[in-house]
């Protein structure tokens, strides 16, 4: 149970705009500190799934700057890395336009890195004759390198060395269930401060994109559509909040998975139904609790970048949320994971943008109707396709296509994105 605790307080975290663009500011701040001053020139290696997840989306606090040479060049010239992925709140007038110039002098030059970790930021800055560079990899705010002239900079212990083979190793529906039954909130004052955080501030960003017209506007469409419709407004919350973060709203999310869009497809649809329904309180926050511990489940075993769209899981995981909320058994909320997993898993990443509010309603429209399908008795026979005995088994099947399966497809969506379609054969 402990276990389950420091996993939400070190997965929890606030972050200010989508975090693989803050990844790389972040990293291009801790460079720059080392540095010492301002750099004359600065190279960005990145994987090839940042690249899928940085290139279309706005930086924010930047005026509408996107991409993963206005993430470097805004984190070098105006971040401050000690503010973890909130590096760019301190961003200033002087700090952005500085950045657009070093990008226009050709000053940042940006590398596709191969062969590393999936999650995987190089910066290099250099200004005279000295050097230094960070480098952050397998999580988005872990510094796994630090460099200054060729001499190495010593790192605190590496905490995940200690890491099991397997990701989720502990983790099952039962355990996480019988965690968030037996929670004391009043004896941890610290996990329901974070709990209400995301609750906080997960909302606040889903009332900007509500209120106001941000990248397509998925959520508005949702309410407009379907005004007296609580499907639609628990689908509409979750899609607004990633309308505004992925066009670049400066509210900060806490992020689940290393993801925002995640955070806050596993919290919104739950606080809705909580509003709705006159829900406060320790149960919400337990529900919260399953929600954020059950996508981070599935996601360990997926790993943080994928081409399996991530809010897919998370939709699993709110419509888990839901379900236990609605005074539902460990089998039928299983039968709900599975559902949702077996019915959305296969929708594909490719990058972070507007378009992640879309998945994000689909993903969710599809959580709410294993739901009902479940409250009705009517499920997903077992041994069928991925579908296992329980949903811990089916959690594992959909997480190893996803893991291992895919690989090709995501190399295939990122050649694709960076380079266009080949020309099509002669007949």
């Amino acid at each position: 149970m402990n276990d389950y605790r420091e996993i939400l307080l070190k997965e929890m975290v606030p972050a200010l705009g989508c975090t693989e663009p803050i990844a790389i500011a972040l990293c291009a701040a801790k460079a720059r500190e080392l540095l010492g001053r301002e750099p004359g020139h600065i190279h960005i290696y990145c994987s090839g799934n940042v690249i899928k997840n940085t290139q279309s989306v706005v930086v924010p606090n930047t005026g509408g700057m996107a991409g993963i040479a206005a993430a470097g060049a805004a984190g070098c010239f105006g971040g401050n890395p000690a503010l973890g992925l909130e590096v760019l709140t301190p961003l200033t007038p002087q700090a952005i336009a500085r950045a657009a110039e070093s990008i226009r002098a050709g000053q940042v030059q940006v590398s596709h890195a191969k062969g590393v970790d999936n999650l995987y930021v190089r910066v290099v800055v250099t200004a005279g004759e000295d050097q230094a560079e960070a480098t952050i990899a397998g999580s988005h705010n872990r510094f796994t390198a630090l460099r200054k002239n060729g001499h190495d900079i010593l790192l605190p212990a590496d905490e995940q060395a200690a890491d099991h083979a397997d990701p989720a190793v502990g983790f099952s529906l039962g355990g996480i269930l019988a965690y968030a039954r037996a929670l004391d909130f009043d004896a941890d004052p610290e996990l329901a401060a974070r709990i209400d955080k995301q609750a906080d501030d997960n909302y606040a960003i889903a009332r900007e994109g509500m209120d106001n017209d941000w990248g397509a506007s998925v959520g508005r469409t949702l309410v407009e559509t379907y005004p007296d419709d609580s499907r639609a407004r628990i689908r509409a919350y979750a899609a607004a909040g990633s309308d505004a973060r992925m066009a670049g709203c400066s509210r900060p999310v806490v992020i689940n998975s290393g993801s925002g869009n995640q955070g806050m497809t596993v919290s919104l649809p739950l606080i809705i139904y909580a509003q709705d329904t006159g829900l406060e309180g320790d149960r919400l926050r337990r529900a919260l609790v399953i929600s954020n511990l059950l996508a981070i489940y599935i996601k360990r075993l997926i790993g943080k970048l994928s081409a399996f769209c991530g809010v897919v899981s998370a939709a699993a995981a709110a419509g888990a949320g839901l379900a236990w909320l609605q005074g539902m058994e460990e089998e039928q909320i299983g039968s709900v994971i599975s559902n949702t997993l077996l019915t959305s898993g296969g929708i594909l990443c490719d990058g972070a943008k507007a378009s992640c509010a879309t998945k994000i309603s689909v993903s969710l429209d599809n959580a709410l109707l294993a739901l009902e399908m479940t409250r009705r008795g009517r499920l997903l026979p077992e041994g069928q396709g991925l579908c296992g005995r329980t949903a811990d088994e089916t959690i594992r099947n959909v997480a190893r296509i996803a893991r291992e399966g895919m690989k090709e497809t995501d190399d295939q969506i990122l050649q694709t994105m960076l380079y266009g379609c080949e020309p099509a054969a002669e007949a």
